[in-house]
Parts: C-alpha cells; sequence; structure tokens
C-alpha cells in the first residue's frame, strides 16, 4: 500500500470517528480533505519507519508540499501514526495555528503512546474540532 492508498484510507478513519461523535462529514468538499460541522479538516497518514540517516524509528508527516497539500488551508490538522497494520492508529489532532509554517512534523518514537514531546498534548484529542468550531463561531 503506497503513500496515497494509507492517505485516503486515514481519511474514511477520521470522518468515521467524527460520525460516531455526532459530527456531520463531508470528504473532498471544502478546502480540505473533510469538512466537519464547517471545520475544514486535513488528514495526514504515516508508518512508522526509520528517520535520519536511519539511527531511529519513528513517523514524519509531510504537511505542504508545492503543487499537493497545504496544511495551512484547514483549521485543525489529524496526524495518524500507524504503528502496526492491524492496530487503530494514534490521531494527533492539532489546531493549525500551533503548526505554524512548518513543513513537516515528526514523532521520533516507534510507539506513539509513548511519545512526550512537543505534539503529545495533541494526542486524541478530539474536542479540538469542536474547539475549534467554537472558536470561530
Amino acid at each position: 500500500m503506497g503513500p496515497q492508498e494509507l492517505g485516503a484510507i486515514g481519511e474514511v478513519y477520521v470522518a468515521r470517528m467524527l460520525r460516531l461523535a455526532g459530527m456531520k462529514v463531508a470528504i473532498g468538499a471544502g478546502p480540505a480533505d473533510l469538512l466537519a460541522d464547517g471545520v475544514p479538516v486535513e488528514v495526514k497518514a504515516a508508518r512508522v519507519r526509520p528517520y535520519r540517516n536511519r539511527k531511529g524509528l519513528g513517523f514524519q508527516f509531510c504537511l505542504r508540499k508545492a503543487g499537493h497539500t497545504d496544511h495551512r488551508r484547514a483549521a485543525v490538522v489529524v496526524l495518524l501514526a500507524y504503528w502496526d497494520e492491524s492496530s487503530e492508529p494514534v490521531a494527533f489532532v492539532i489546531p493549525t495555528g500551533e503548526l505554524g509554517e512548518r513543513r513537516k512534523v515528526t514523532i521520533p518514537r516507534a510507539q506513539p503512546w509513548l511519545y512526550e514531546g512537543q505534539w503529545a498534548r495533541w494526542r486524541g484529542r478530539w474536542e479540538t474540532i469542536i474547539e475549534v468550531m467554537e472558536d470561530r463561531c
């Protein structure tokens, strides 16, 4: 499975999670991957892999690449860390403003649930989407 397929699977996963939470979700509608109760949501998915010259395992998420993707069009970015093919991914639900002008985000742990760095506070924070929606009103 290639990166585009993983991304499509990630979008469906996030849409399902948000629908289960009672949100109205449209895939491919608006400036980002999803539109959840009017909030544009960009979804990024990655598998665990070696990085930094293969000295460690972790996840690298490309936030923007000319002509392909740009997280700045969304209000919220969901980073999905697929650590195991048979398990659900670990989600980091981050307001776009927190990411700024970054091109990439790295989660430098093969076990994303153990990560304690800069993005850890956003792990599993699905309520971020509701908070952003309320701030926009």
